[in-house]
């Protein structure tokens, strides 16, 4: 009886050991090529287009006077790379033939585009009378309002007009936080600490007011743009020698930015996006192709592309700063 229960134990306990080895085979089996697959998966497919933002590159862009074109034409290629820009627009323009339309200004407004003022009537404020001056500059913010862009606008000087007068600049304050100029070389980007512009200031920050009571040279209320279209007419640029000028400014900012802190901006001013200055530079007309070729050399590039709702002003240090 005993050695009958015995052999009993020994066939259960090998069916027991059989059961628990086949098991254990089975797992390790299906484990192994899962571990292996996952492994030989690379994190991004191979065909993938990747494009890798460089801290160090960062543009603005902006474009004056509210053409039509700038919105026909400009803005299915922005919104092919997912870019938005600033539109400084001049209110009594606005409707006008070859000129945005109000639905035009709230489509860019709602979709995240930046609505800047440019005056109610492209007014040179160096020639302004004092009424004439606060009618151009606080109407036209007014204006905005009144249609529904109430995204605390930033305004531009048209022809740079007055941007140096302490009187002129005083009332810009009253209604804006920023304000810009527009030039072509020797400086074509703004530098955030106000501070590099050596052959006309030697101020270190962005106060609006040296010591001595004088306007400074670079503040909040004159942020340099660079005219991409003013260069095009001073060096009578074709489009092959406009996108290797492009090129050349967008890139000036990389011997002050470093270490992923940004000093120094280029802000890329344009009018027209149409062929209307082929041939003819002193149109200030940017073709769609040659738009189209300096947005897509942004993107490959890794820029990051930003608009001036995006600069803020640090009452503390005096110093300009970009948001994100």
């Amino acid at each position: 009886m005993m050695l009958e229960n015995l052999r009993n134990f020994r066939v259960e306990f090998a069916i027991i050991l059989i059961t628990f080895l086949i098991i254990a085979t089975t797992a390790a089996i299906a484990i192994v090529p899962i571990v292996a697959y996952s492994q030989s998966i690379p994190s991004v497919p191979n065909n993938a287009s990747i494009n890798t933002a460089n801290n160090n590159k960062v543009v603005i862009l902006n474009f004056d006077d509210a053409y039509e074109s700038q919105y026909v034409n400009a803005k299915p290629i922005l919104d092919k790379y997912g870019y938005k820009a600033t539109y400084y627009v001049v209110c009594n323009y606005i409707g006008n033939s070859g000129r945005l339309t109000w639905e035009d200004i709230t489509a860019l407004s709602n979709e995240g585009h930046d609505i800047g003022s440019h005056t109610m009537n492209h007014a040179d404020l160096s020639k302004t009378s004092k009424k004439e001056t606060e009618y151009e500059i606080g109407d036209s913010k007014q204006c905005l309002l009144d249609h529904g862009i109430n995204n605390n606008p930033s305004f531009a000087y048209p022809f740079n007009g007055a941007s140096a007068e302490a009187s002129v600049v005083d009332i810009v304050a009253k209604y804006y936080d920023i304000a810009r100029t527009a030039r072509s070389a020797p400086e074509p980007i703004m530098y955030l600490h106000c501070d590099g512009f050596k052959d006309q200031s030697s101020q270190t920050d962005c106060r609006t007011y040296s010591g001595d009571g004088e306007l400074t040279f670079a503040n909040r209320y004159s942020i340099i743009g660079w005219s991409h279209d003013a260069d095009r007419y001073k060096y009578s640029y074709d489009d092959s020698g406009m996108f290797d000028r492009f090129v050349e400014v967008v890139n000036s900012q990389s011997m002050y930015n470093t270490g992923g802190t940004i000093n120094a901006i280029p802000i890329v001013i344009w009018h027209r996006i149409d062929n209307s200055g082929e041939g003819d530079p002193e149109v200030y007309a940017t073709t769609p192709d040659l738009f189209e070729k300096e947005i897509n050399y942004l993107h490959d590039n890794g820029f990051k592309v930003l608009t001036m709702a995006d600069i803020g002003y640090d009452e503390n240090s005096n110093y300009l700063y970009l948001k994100k």
